[in-house]
């Protein structure tokens, strides 16, 4: 790991502040692999994953890595130069696809070598590009291809272009790491010169995946397509599913959205959304990055329940579920397939096919109920069991939720409540224990109390409770702000009072947002009385500021 990374790939992420984590991969990635590789024995890999799950960057950050590491290469180390290049889902035809390709790894080489991170952008073309090669091995190999371009041979423009990585790695006596995004696209948008698409473009990888001097990395999110494609190329790829954030980087990633979209969280706001999104980086990011995320307070549960709950009904997180499904859906019996996913969903468990058949009272045969679950495989919407015989759904909630949103009314005539679906996914628990902790607050103060007999520090004022709210959402300028406990007394008192009921302390990110609260209102006719009971104490120095503004702390 270079000790600085220039970003001369742009990356997809945008803010490259916003890239969180991957230990796992790039402990692998720039640790074993990256030996074998050096060893002339690295294996090809394959990183599979549905769209925005994360792979493409982690794929550009792989690539700045490697771009940046060369600067600190020492001598007589073997310089490893990334190349990556993304298929589009784009109809193109052999010639083109072939020249922009050798164009793409010739100015991403020499932009290694020169350290000039211009030439990484392309603002040159085939015709052009002689103009930035000063090297006579490369212009050769440009020259071989522009002969070929004259004489409208695409074939040998492919073979020349497809094995140019390991072909310069060799006469350098390099190692070009080949980093080829969305690879699936290879066997559907390219065509020849009789206008015919190219079906069997990933065979020639048959040979170029053994060439060692340019190993490859690919990557794609249509996942069961892309194991199609590398299945056909028989064990010369090794297979890696990109899985969810762990929780500590899933933690580490609401952070640094929170603290980019301006939104205030605590630690028992990232544990609600953490039970919600489980580290997936697509929910995480919708949730913070969303255009209905107005409040810019996700301390009040109700915030993150109305954002996630538009997010499912038409924003980011809907419109990337509803391109796999609608596609599927296209394609295969509609009804049929959609009621399959449904009682997917309501089994949670892996179900044979006869159980299929039988329990949906569907009339196929075992073969056409097998023909259309590959079908659903295919789509990504569900996967193999423990057998052939067997499948079964993710156990992905958001996936759930985004389903029974858009179909189970059209299969059951039933509209869920998606609200209180995500209320129960972010775990009542927590909410079950918040209420008791505040039914003991509650009963300390249902009768007429004394300030200096329930807090510090001590002051002689006699309150006497007239109503007590819990869980008040109240307006406070221009936004919405959840209260724990609201005691509306005599005199035109209230008290108001910040619960913190779990086993971490009250901390500085919740010390913040009530002083913020406190701020806003202190200068009204009758501001409250703030007060903030913490069953686990208080962070150093935050019990002691919270005091210096004001605000009561409940004793035990």
């Amino acid at each position: 790991m270079p000790e600085k990374i220039e970003y001369a790939l742009p990356e997809q992420i945008g803010n490259p502040d916003l890239f969180v984590g991957r230990k796992e991969e790039f402990d692998y990635l720039l640790g074993d692999w990256y030996m074998t590789l050096e060893g002339n024995f690295a294996q090809n890999q394959t990183i599979l994953s549905r769209r925005k799950k994360g792979k493409t960057s982690l794929l550009q950050r792989l690539f700045n890595i490697l771009w940046s590491a060369g600067a600190e290469r020492k001598a007589g180390e073997v310089s490893v130069i990334p190349f990556y290049y993304s298929i589009r889902d784009e109809e193109t035809s052999l010639g083109f696809f072939a020249k922009d390709f050798f164009t793409q790894l010739i100015g991403q080489y020499l932009s290694y070598k020169k350290r000039d991170r211009e030439l990484v952008s392309g603002k040159y073309d085939f015709k052009t590009l002689s103009r930035i090669i000063d090297d006579e091995e490369l212009l050769e190999l440009y020259e071989t291809m522009r002969l070929n371009d004259a004489d409208d041979n695409w074939k040998g423009l492919w073979r020349i272009a497809s094995e140019a990585p390991s072909t310069i790695g060799r006469l350098k006596g390099e190692k070009i790491v080949q980093i080829i995004d969305e690879f699936q696209n290879i066997n559907e948008y390219i065509y020849d010169q009789d206008k015919d698409r190219l079906r069997n473009m990933s065979g020639t990888y048959m040979y170029v995946s053994e060439l060692r001097e340019a190993p490859l990395i690919v990557s794609g999110s249509e996942v069961h397509w892309l194991l199609k494609i590398v299945g056909s190329l028989t064990g010369r790829f090794q297979t890696y599913n990109l899985s969810n954030l762990p929780k500590e980087e899933a933690l580490e990633a609401m952070d640094r959205y929170a603290a980019f979209m301006r939104t205030t969280i605590d630690d028992e706001a990232k544990e609600k959304i953490w039970q919600l999104t489980k580290g997936d980086p697509l929910y995480i990011k919708a949730l913070f990055m969303s255009r209905y995320n107005r409040e810019k307070d996700y301390t009040v549960e109700e915030n993150i329940v109305d954002v996630y709950e538009k997010e499912i009904s038409s924003g980011e997180i809907y419109a990337t579920w509803m391109e796999y499904m609608q596609k599927t859906f296209s394609s295969v019996n509609k009804v049929n397939s959609k009621r399959i996913l449904l009682y997917l969903f309501n089994q949670g468990r892996e179900r044979t096919r006869a159980e299929i058949i039988k329990d949906l009272k569907l009339n196929y045969t075992d073969e056409e109920m097998e023909e259309k679950l590959n079908a659903l495989i295919a789509g990504d919407l569900i996967s193999q069991g423990s057998t052939a015989y067997r499948y079964e759904i993710s156990k992905d909630k958001t996936y759930e939720l985004v389903f029974r949103r858009v179909y189970q009314d059209e299969i059951e005539h039933f509209v869920p409540d998606i609200k209180a679906d995500i209320r129960k996914t972010m775990g009542r628990n927590n909410y079950t224990k918040g209420k008791f902790t505040e039914f003991l607050i509650r009963e300390k103060i249902k009768k007429p109390f004394n300030l200096k007999d329930l807090c510090e520090p001590a002051k002689n004022l006699r309150i006497v409770p007239k109503q007590i709210k819990e869980r008040e959402t109240v307006s406070i300028g221009t936004g919405k702000k959840e209260i724990d406990l609201i005691i509306k007394a005599e005199k035109n008192r209230e008290v108001w009072i910040d619960v913190k009921s779990t086993k971490n302390r009250y901390g500085k990110n919740e010390m913040r947002r009530w002083l913020s609260i406190v701020e806003q209102l202190k200068q009204t006719a009758y501001p409250p009385i703030f007060m903030v009971y913490s069953r686990s104490g208080f962070t150093k120095g935050t019990k002691e500021r919270l005091i210096e503004n004001g605000v009561f702390i409940v004793k035990e």
